[in-house]
């Protein structure tokens, strides 16, 4: 299994909100999302990351 790390949740969430954008604005909409999901709290990222993964991980799982 891979070590779930703020990384790997942000780079699964981008590239979920993702899919759906194309064309001209997908360079900077991909820069606009990735630093939004930098920058945003453990917990947020776990939460969206439940909702797409329907899973039940909690910041405590996360490997530093």
């Amino acid at each position: 299994m891979t070590h779930l790390t703020r990384n790997v949740l942000v780079n699964t969430i981008v590239a979920e909100e993702m899919m759906g954008v194309n064309g001209i604005e997908y360079t900077t909409q991909l820069k606009e999302t990735k630093h939004k999901w930098e920058h945003c709290s453990s917990e947020d990222l776990c939460k969206r990351y439940n909702q797409i993964k329907h899973t039940h991980i909690t910041v405590e799982t996360l490997t530093p």
